[in-house]
C-alpha cells in the first residue's frame, strides 16, 4: 500500500508543475524511479519482469515522444517509468489505460463545446493522478 501512496505523492507534485509550468523537473522523477526500484530489491516485494514491465511502459511513452517529436512529453514517459517502479507492469497498464480513457472524455467534452481544437494540447498527468486514485479507491 505505501507504493500506492508515494505514487500518487509523486504524481500529485508532478501534476502541480505539470499544470504550473507544462514541464516536469527529469531529476525528480528520475530520483522517485531510483529510490523506488531500490526498494523494491531491498525488500524483495516485485519479481523483476513487473518492474522492469512497468518501466518499461515508460521507456516505451518515451520512444513515442521522440517519434512524434513530443507531441506526448518526454516528461509524461519518465513519470510513468517512475510510476511503473512503484506499481508494476499489469497495475501500470490499468493506470495508463483509464487515464486516457479520462482524457479522451475531457478532450471530447473540450471540442463539443468548442474550448479546444484539434491541434491543442493539455497536460496528461492530471488525468494519471485521477486514474491512480480512482484504481486505490476501487481496487
Amino acid at each position: 500500500m505505501e507504493y500506492y501512496v508515494a505514487a500518487i505523492l509523486f504524481l500529485g507534485v508532478c501534476t502541480v508543475m505539470d499544470l504550473r509550468k507544462r514541464q516536469i523537473w527529469w531529476p525528480f522523477a528520475v530520483l522517485f524511479l531510483t529510490v523506488v526500484t531500490a526498494f523494491h530489491f531491498v525488500r524483495a516485494d516485485m519479481d523483476c519482469v513487473s518492474l522492469l514491465g512497468g518501466i518499461g511502459i515508460g521507456l516505451g511513452m518515451l520512444l513515442l515522444s521522440w517519434a512524434t517529436r513530443e507531441a506526448i512529453g518526454y516528461g509524461d514517459g519518465l513519470v510513468v517509468a517512475a510510476c511503473g517502479a512503484a506499481l508494476g507492469f499489469v497495475k501500470t497498464m490499468g493506470v495508463i489505460t483509464a487515464a486516457l480513457c479520462f482524457a479522451a472524455v475531457w478532450s471530447g467534452i473540450l471540442l463539443i463545446l468548442k474550448k479546444a481544437g484539434r491541434g491543442d494540447s493539455f497536460p496528461f498527468l492530471p488525468f494519471l493522478l485521477v486514474a491512480e486514485v480512482c484504481g486505490v479507491i476501487l481496487l
